[in-house]
């Protein structure tokens, strides 16, 4: 049976680490302002509902059916 070598060997796992590395370190501050511009969004959605008038059109009574 032949010998089984595998992709990552030393040198070559550690330069993945290190691709990995520069990578996160260059694109994770662009995720975080994508997802801190969606969750500033939100919360200026949730804050203008809560000081809405908009709560008072839904008035209408439920009736309640018992058989």
């Amino acid at each position: 049976m032949p010998e089984f070598q595998t992709f990552f060997t030393g040198a070559r796992l550690a330069d993945f680490w290190y691709y990995v590395k520069w990578f996160l370190f260059l694109v994770a501050p662009i995720v975080m302002i994508f997802i801190a511009a969606e969750v500033v969004g939100r919360i200026i959605g949730v804050i203008k509902s809560a000081f809405s008038n908009d709560k008072d059109k839904d008035d209408d009574d439920y009736d309640v059916y018992r058989y």
